[in-house]
């Protein structure tokens, strides 16, 4: 009985619109993880999207949050959306979903990361107690206190020189460190003039560019003025991409964000998340969607285009297009 209830809750939601997250510790709190996808938002009427967004969970509990948007995206404000994310101590690899119910009110459903769904409140983070606090600092105090009054009593029993003594001895020491400092700071200029001479006869002897030459690389810096990636898709690519190393760390930002990627023929355009992390960046969600709808081929070579700080133009090469040129 217990299943027919969970699979009739789950036929009934169904007809209504939903969308869902997948919770990563490196970015719970950024602005991608709030945005809202664009095809859930554009099915929202203006009547609904009047209200102010409430989520509840199962047990009762609910959070107001404002909804507010950027050139790109709907996205939740901060100040709910941490609230909520606090309160149920979500963390990485966890999935929420979120089942419009009309006027902006969400029922959400948590699962965990060993994918059983949750269903009584969780306790959330805490944090140090106040007088536990207070008590570590009292400590680290009494402690600079004594070592302030062992390093007196070192000075004064001739343990430890005082500053102006230090000080005295340096000036006396200064004029024979001098002497020295002049005399490699000399030999150091004559090595860097020789080898300085060295490298203008090299460079002196090296033949000229000729103007065919000079014309190939300027076209190469013509082509190469919009940053760009190739890339030969495999079995694995199809279901989401990795970013080439160089390339990341080159013109991909730190934190993770959603891309818009366009068709070279203006065929469609696909929101895909950029998911960064320190072994590898790459694109995640909207990705499977944008290799079905393109279409993108196992053995197709893939190159994108980073005409805006957010949005990229794929051009492909079909695998079979190749084989045909080499017959």
């Amino acid at each position: 009985m217990g299943w027919n209830r969970g699979f009739g809750r789950v036929k009934d939601e169904r007809k209504n619109l939903s969308f869902f997250k997948i919770f990563q510790s490196a970015d719970l709190f950024s602005e991608s993880m709030r945005a809202m996808p664009y095809n859930f938002m554009k099915n929202i009427s203006k009547e609904d999207f009047s209200y102010k967004m409430v989520i509840r969970a199962q047990w009762g509990s609910s959070w107001e949050v404002d909804i507010s948007m950027n050139p790109r995206f709907y996205y939740m404000e901060k100040s709910g959306w941490n609230q909520f994310v606090t309160d149920n101590a979500l963390g990485e690899n966890e999935f929420v979903t979120f089942t419009h119910k009309g006027l902006m009110r969400f029922n959400v459903n948590i699962y965990g990361k060993n994918g059983k769904e949750i269903v009584t409140p969780r306790k959330p983070h805490t944090t140090t107690p106040f007088s536990k606090l207070l008590r570590l600092i009292l400590h680290e105090t009494n402690e600079i206190v004594m070592k302030n009054q062992l390093v007196t009593l070192m000075i004064q029993t001739g343990g430890i020189k005082k500053e102006e003594d230090v000080k005295k001895e340096d000036e006396s020491m200064g004029v024979g460190v001098e002497i020295e400092v002049q005399k490699k700071k000399r030999a150091v200029e004559v090595g860097e003039s020789s080898r300085g001479a060295a490298l203008k006869k090299k460079k002196a002897e090296k033949p000229k560019p000729s103007n065919k030459k000079k014309k190939k690389m300027k076209r190469k810096k013509v082509k190469n003025g919009v940053p760009e990636f190739e890339i030969t898709i495999t079995n694995s690519y199809l279901k989401f991409l990795a970013i080439p190393k160089k390339f990341e760390e080159a013109y991909i930002p730190d934190e993770s964000k959603v891309y818009m990627i366009h068709h070279s023929e203006g065929k469609g355009s696909w929101e895909v998340f950029c998911l960064v992390r320190q072994t590898r960046t790459i694109f995640s969600s909207g990705w499977c969607r944008l290799a079905r709808e393109y279409p993108l081929s196992v053995g197709d070579r893939c190159t994108f285009h980073l005409v805006k700080p957010d949005e990229f133009v794929l051009t492909t090469k079909k695998a079979r297009e190749e084989i045909t040129v080499i017959e």
